[in-house]
């Protein structure tokens, strides 16, 4: 161990890391999941012209390791418009050529890149997807979204989500190997390795939250039957995908409900798992669901979390990232799978300061990574920037009072989000990220795009309609 006298923040964050399964990360930062919102219809594979832009930022960034933005195993059921899909067909050409193509891209600076693998469930909107308009999203057990007391909020929420059908053993056998075949596909596409989504209130968090299993088959009733889908996926994609192929779980350290959720005593029989079952190869610590009422990271949108960066002690710890106190208590396991801590961190000292005290292994950074796509090489990682100087840029979003003039609670809540997805686009339009812009002006940019992608499928279909008249001058 080095010696305190030692120790500098670049120092720590700069070590390597080797993985159970032997994949050797070069440094402890981490590029976090975030859904870029780049692909198209109908098959919304890998949208390579865009991500030859986006991720070459930070293919060339010096992170330790690149994880993708969520990647639907269900092309039936989208989180968001955009998102990447690993459709049945995506073995065949010309979708194969398009991962192979991104898994080049992503890793192409020799940072390697794992696959985030993921289903929303009930946070499946209507119109997301490529779905019968009256097919109801799914759920472990048929338990709506609820966001408002309003009957203005009961009937968006009606419109927009619907209220999920419960699975049937069939579902669950078939998102089983739907989660199988999207880490086959990762794995000879070339990357390094899948992440399984397993937090936020998408679907895997929808089996392990009792909120939402409100089952009592093998699949719910109690803690174990709760965690039986995890523990059917994790033994699926390693029987398949032994290493050195490297297998991650991105779990939630609570729901942060009033109540019924998830709490941080059962997420903590989780990760025990995850740590101990010798197939896992790092563990993710995140939280919150659509529902949540106190988790810092959903609620972190309009005001500057540090001022100045932090000094490193050895008797003060700085505690800078939002879920720290589950992480500590995680730490009490006897670890030997690595974890990762996402959420909250802005400073290099406190960064160093969350590896230095044994809280985590690895530093998430997600909203930062959009904001300033090369803050690895530039900042975090460049000695000539001091330590009180490496400091990332705050998260303020501006107008959200915008947001909270709208009376419907599904639509302001998530308009925040939206302007870290708008910088993701800009940045896979080969633009600069515009930390200023504004939630009106997302919108506005949204409404206008829709209204002049309508046109031209409006022209196209015109066009098409039209007779075709022989010219008499051949082709």
């Amino acid at each position: 161990m080095t010696p305190p006298s030692e120790k500098t923040a670049i120092g720590l964050i700069n070590q390597p890391l080797t993985l159970p399964c032997g994949l050797l990360l070069p440094n402890r930062l981490v590029k976090c999941p975030m859904r870029e919102t780049l692909a198209v219809a109908p098959f919304f594979d890998p949208p390579v012209d865009k991500f030859v832009n986006l991720y070459t930022k930070w293919a060339d960034a010096n992170y330790g390791l690149i994880i993708t933005g969520q990647v639907q195993i269900d092309i039936r059921f989208l989180s968001i418009k955009g998102d990447v899909v690993c459709h049945d067909k995506a073995t065949e050409e010309p979708h194969f050529s398009k991962w192979k193509q991104w898994a080049k891209i992503a890793q192409a600076g020799g940072t390697p890149c794992v696959v985030q693998l993921a289903h929303p469930g009930r946070m499946s909107p209507a119109g997301a997807g490529n779905r019968p308009a009256d097919m109801p999203a799914l759920c472990p057990s048929s338990v709506p979204v609820k966001l408002g007391d309003s009957w203005l909020d009961k009937m968006a929420l009606d419109k927009v989500l619907g209220t999920p059908r419960a699975m049937e053993t069939e579902d669950i056998d078939a998102v089983v190997a739907d989660f199988v075949r999207g880490a086959r596909v990762a794995k000879e596409a070339g990357f390094a390795g899948c992440q399984l989504h397993g937090a936020h209130g998408f679907l895997l968090s929808q089996f392990l939250s009792p909120h939402t299993n409100r089952r009592t088959d093998s699949y719910g009733g109690n803690p174990e039957g709760r965690l039986r889908l995890l523990k059917r996926l994790v033994a699926g994609i390693r029987e398949i995908c032994p290493p050195p192929f490297c297998l991650s779980v991105k779990l939630n350290s609570a729901d942060y409900m009033a109540e019924g959720g998830l709490t941080q005593d059962e997420a903590l029989t989780q990760v025990r798992w995850l740590v101990t079952c010798g197939m896992v190869d790092f563990v993710e610590i995140s939280g919150g669901n659509a529902e949540n009422k106190t988790s810092k990271l959903h609620h972190s949108f309009g005001a500057k979390s540090l001022e100045k960066a932090p000094q490193m002690s050895e008797s003060t710890r700085i505690r800078e990232a939002y879920f720290t106190e589950f992480a500590e208590r995680v730490q009490g396991l006897t670890l030997q799978v690595p974890i990762q801590l996402s959420g909250g961190f802005r400073s290099r000292t406190g960064m160093a300061d969350a590896i230095d005290s044994g809280v985590c292994s690895l530093i998430g950074l997600g909203r930062t990574a959009v904001l300033q796509p090369n803050i690895p090489r530039a900042l975090l990682l460049n000695p000539s920037v001091p330590d009180e100087a490496a400091l990332a840029q705050s998260h303020i979003v501006r107008g959200q009072w915008f947001a909270r003039m709208i009376p419907v609670k599904v639509v302001g809540a998530g308009l925040a989000i939206q302007f870290f997805y708008h910088n993701m686009r800009r940045l896979g339009n080969g633009l600069q990220c515009d930390p200023d812009v504004s939630i009106p002006w997302v919108v506005f940019e949204g409404l206008m795009e829709t209204f002049r992608s309508g046109l031209m499928q409006t022209v196209q279909r015109v066009l098409q309609s039209l007779p075709v008249v022989d010219n008499g001058k051949g082709d």
